[in-house]
């Protein structure tokens, strides 16, 4: 009976190993910033023209807003910190004093290697998403001069964002704009934020804009990337992405245990 009983529970001991060596990964936090006890500095422009300041955001807290407007003027800041983002959530609040686009730098390894996925507004009214090696996000240049916008042959996917045109300029009303890569996939989400019952919801109850699939990019930094936006804010910031669970620690244990038992 013992004999049994000790085979049985160094089968059940085995099999919990294989469960956590196949135990997916976790998402966590791996950067947030609501711009309430910051005063900036550590947001680094690629572009020496753009001025970061902190500033009054719709939502009645303190955004990060860029100061300077003009197309020579546009270009990513990189989410400090943020070097190595391959799967998970990019999310951030948007307003607009201006026309053109906010967007998102993602898996950025060089210059021109990485996605672009634009948050388009009255000049712009689409979401599209593009790749950095097509030079759809250079340093100093509106999308319609790097013949990104309305261009289907130069981006992955444009689709009209559904909010209508004629929309304010005055800083008054929040977007939420959220990525989420997982492997090949890419889904897009932009809304108004007052739209979302739960912005930190895992399911925001809407479907996504975009919808694509595309392996160009597997991982690199992420960035915040403006389109001549003089006069316009983000603010909530939110990365997340996988930790690891790091099972082959967890099997060696067991089987340590196992060992040292019998």
């Amino acid at each position: 009976m013992f004999r049994v009983q000790k085979i049985t529970l160094m089968c059940a001991l085995v099999a919990l190993a294989a469960l956590l060596a196949f135990q997916p990964a976790i998402a966590q936090t791996i950067f947030f910033e609501d711009f309430e006890s910051t005063d900036g500095s550590d947001w680094i422009a690629d572009n020496a023209g753009q001025k970061w300041a902190i500033d009054a955001f719709p939502n009645g807290t303190q955004g990060l807003r860029n100061t300077e407007e003009g197309c020579g003027l546009s270009g990513n800041t990189p989410i400090p910190g943020v070097t190595n983002f391959s799967d998970g959530v990019i999310q951030l609040e948007m307003s607009w004093g201006d026309d053109d686009s906010w967007g998102i730098v993602m898996r950025q390894s060089a210059p021109d290697k990485g996605y672009l996925i634009v948050f388009g507004y009255n000049e712009t009214p689409a979401v599209i998403v593009a790749l950095l090696d097509e030079g759809c996000a250079e340093t100093g240049m509106c999308l319609d001069q790097t013949s990104c916008e309305n261009n289907d042959a130069k981006t992955l996917i444009q689709v009209d964002h559904g909010l209508g045109g004629g929309l304010t300029q005055d800083n008054s009303v929040s977007y939420l704009g959220r990525i989420e890569a997982r492997g090949d996939s890419i889904k897009v989400w932009f809304l108004p934020t007052a739209d979302v019952s739960n912005p930190n919801a895992a399911d925001l109850g809407v479907a996504p804009l975009v919808d694509i699939q595309d392996g160009t990019h597997a991982s690199g930094a992420v960035g915040v990337w403006q389109e001549s936006q003089g006069n316009c804010a983000i603010d909530n910031v939110w990365v997340s992405g996988p930790v690891a669970v790091q099972p082959q620690g967890k099997l060696a244990a067991s089987w340590a245990t196992i060992k040292s038992t019998y």
